[in-house]
């Protein structure tokens, strides 16, 4: 009986020391595997056999000697500490597991009350109302590890609120260049958002770039660039009105030429998504659908069926811009008339009608006075509108007539006198006169007296028709566009006529956290939790084990 005894505590500590050298093993091939995973970034073979050899150890201790992995885990040894190395590698195995199954499943859980780390509601309910599944598309070349890293996060927000909306898409614009010329990305970094085509794939000509620091701040370095949660959701509120918005440009009485004179307007339309179009009054009515029509100073006068055709677009609510020349050729016709019909009907029912002169300002002016920089403007009013700090844009009208503004407009009109000159101005109404001796213009008793309306803004309260007139149009060219805040003054007009940036427009919530860390403080997080409080076990425990291997 004893001779049987010894035999089977022989065989139990043999049992038993096979299960504590396979958890050993089994501990160390897991850390090995997910040490293998965050290098490759990948289910490597290597990564896969070490998994199964951890799995394989772990289970075999847990098989052969339940007991002593119980008592590891909670008895007198892990209180006194000779199993320390054995929890520390555990310890290892388990974190190193759990923080490679986060890092690679892409899941985010918002545990904060105010859901500080969920899209905002001022985003939120762009992304649920969208009309077709698109595609994120973010491109990072690989020097870029570190943006992608802080970014992704906000991407993420995005296709985990509708995952089965939405779809990211990462690219490295070196290693697939033809993708990134279908996108025509010029950098390496871009975001952009797309319909999908019908198979699948993002389609062309419904996809619009997410504008990032460097694309509104030019001069700010490449290192510096970054997007944002709300610049992505109006991204994808340009997309959802691309093609909704309409521009009719008139043609057939002498107009600026947009495919050659104006390029830059009609490509700036484009390039947010508002379809361009030309129309000629003289053969058809302006067609249901248009957003707005534009006038861009004719040389011919409008018949009495053309007004009447831009009448009964304003009359149902339509949107106009109207720029006029004033006749310093003899060529120039529009609106020059005493009987021409659409000054007849601008004025009978905007309160609003040319002055047919030339606008001189001897105080504001640019290196001729009749190069007349806007000295005044209506404070407030959106076409003015700089920037966020309140300042306005002052643009140059070369060569400009003014406008003649009634006192009492019509029964549900408000007009407002958007630039005007200085009260040295003056209007010449004796074109002769100027042509004959243009840089000697003197004020006359017949002249206007300034201040003189150089742009003026009208809106029916009753229809909701809206209109535009401005006394001259070479600051629309491609030329003069880029100069004196003429982008900011087309942008500024196109957009309170059809209201389009009001539509894509997010308005930003205050008091965020950050959505992101930077990759030092995630490094110093990882050290801590896979060194340092690992380290102090192991220590804590060796220090256990030596003060009792002294008594």
């Amino acid at each position: 009986m004893a001779s049987e005894g010894q035999g089977r505590g022989a065989l139990i500590l043999n049992r038993v020391a096979v299960a504590r050298y396979s958890s050993l093993i089994g501990g160390a091939a897991l850390i090995v595997a997910v040490g293998a995973l965050l290098a490759s970034g990948e289910l490597s073979p290597v990564v896969v056999i070490s998994a199964l050899i951890g799995l394989a150890g772990l289970s075999l201790w847990m098989t052969l000697a339940p007991d002593d992995f119980r008592s590891t885990l909670s008895g007198r040894r892990a209180v006194y500490g000779s199993n320390s190395a054995l929890i520390v590698l555990l310890f290892v195995g388990i974190v190193l597991t759990l923080y490679a199954i986060a890092a690679r499943s892409g899941l985010a859980t918002d545990l904060t009350a105010q859901g500080y780390y969920r899209l905002k509601p001022n985003v939120r309910p762009i992304v649920e109302q969208l009309s077709r599944p698109i595609q994120i598309t973010a491109f990072y070349s690989r020097r870029l590890l570190t943006q992608q890293a802080l970014e992704s996060p906000v991407l993420r927000l995005f296709a985990d609120a509708a995952p089965d909306k939405i779809r990211l898409v990462y690219v490295d614009p070196d290693q697939q260049p033809i993708i990134a010329g279908q996108f025509g990305l010029q950098r390496a970094y871009g975001i952009f958002v797309s319909y999908l085509a019908a198979d699948g794939t993002p389609d062309p000509n419904f996809t619009v770039k997410v504008l990032s620091a460097r694309d509104r701040l030019p001069e700010l370095p490449a290192e510096e660039d970054y997007i944002n949660e709300r610049w992505i959701a109006e991204a994808i509120l340009q997309l959802e009105v691309r093609g909704r918005f309409n521009v009719l440009f008139s043609v057939g009485n002498g107009e600026l030429n947009i495919d050659t004179e104006a390029t830059g307007i009609r490509d700036g339309l484009r390039a947010v998504g508002i379809q361009v179009g030309t129309l000629d009054l003289s053969r058809e009515s302006v067609p249901q659908g248009t957003t707005a029509l534009i006038i861009l100073a004719p040389t011919r006068d409008f018949t009495a069926e053309m007004a009447d055709r831009v009448a009964t677009y304003l009359n149902s609510g339509g949107k106009v811009l109207i720029m006029a020349e004033p006749a310093f050729r003899s060529d120039i016709r529009f609106m020059q008339a005493e009987d021409s019909p659409l000054a007849a009907y601008l004025w009978q029912a905007w309160g609003i009608r040319p002055n047919r002169d030339i606008v001189f300002d001897p105080l504001s002016f640019n290196d001729t006075q009749y190069y007349v920089r806007a000295a005044q403007f209506f404070e407030g009013h959106p076409i003015v509108q700089k920037d966020q700090t309140g300042s306005a844009a002052r643009p140059l009208f070369a060569i400009a007539q003014s406008w003649q503004v009634a006192s009492n407009p019509p029964l549900g009109v408000a007009v407002q006198r958007i630039y005007t000159t200085t009260e040295a101005a003056f209007g010449k109404l004796d074109l002769r006169e100027v042509a004959s001796n243009p840089d000697r213009a003197t004020r006359g008793a017949a002249d206007l007296p300034g201040p003189l309306t150089l742009m003026a803004a009208a809106e029916n309260e009753i229809t909701g028709g809206r209109l535009v007139v401005v006394g001259d149009a070479d600051w629309v060219t491609n030329d003069l566009i880029v100069a004196f805040d003429g982008q900011i003054l087309w942008t500024n007009t196109v957009d309170w006529l059809v209201e389009f940036l009001e539509r894509v427009t997010v308005e930003p919530v205050f008091g965020q956290l950050p959505l992101s860390v930077p990759s030092r403080d995630l490094e110093l997080t990882a050290f801590i939790t896979l060194a340092v409080l690992p380290g102090a076990v192991l220590l804590v425990g060796l220090l256990v084990w030596w003060r009792r291997s002294r008594r």
